[in-house]
């Protein structure tokens, strides 16, 4: 799961893939279950590194609690989606959305590195295999709103919709 984390998060840092806002809206249990895997690996499997996995927790419980809720946690969905790179909004670098996704990529990265000390390399092998196949078909599939925010296909740019404040779109 740590993999596949880095790889949907490396998406959207890089721009990658991305969703609608409104399709991003709905996904907010992804925050939970990102929270879960880094204390599932930290605390449980390792028993190391607590305090990074302290800080990447709260970041993702402050998300999840105040979805949709607050100023913080607005602009992270918009500047997460299809739609920031739409708007007027998309030149302007967001370093506290940069680095807080950067952050949470670093910590998935080290988590999945000390994991796969743990593994066997035929396991490291058949686990990036399956993290590699899944994220290419979630990422890639047709029938998922994840885009190439710079050649968006027409039943997807029927999703976005203009953003007017960093917090939200036209229809909020």
């Amino acid at each position: 799961m740590e993999a596949y984390h880095i790889v949907g998060h490396c998406a959207v840092l890089f721009r990658v893939r991305l969703l609608p806002r409104k399709d991003l809206v709905r996904i907010r249990y992804y925050f939970l279950i990102d929270l879960m895997t880094v204390f599932v690996s930290s605390f449980v499997v390792l028993g190391k590194l607590q305090w990074l996995a302290v800080i990447q927790m709260c970041q993702h419980m402050y998300y999840f609690l105040y979805w949709e809720q607050t100023g913080p946690a607005k602009k992270i969905i918009s500047w997460s989606s299809i739609d920031w790179t739409k708007s007027k909004f998309y030149k302007e670098w967001h370093l506290d959305s940069i680095l807080g996704t950067a952050f949470d990529v670093g910590v998935h990265i080290l988590m999945a590195f000390l994991l796969g000390q743990r593994m066997t390399t035929v396991q490291v092998i058949i686990g990036l295999v399956v993290v590699q196949c899944s994220s290419f078909t979630i990422l890639n599939g047709p029938w998922l709103a994840w885009s190439n925010p710079w050649d968006t296909p027409k039943w997807i740019e029927k999703r976005i919709k203009p953003l007017q404040t960093y917090y939200s779109s036209s229809q909020d």
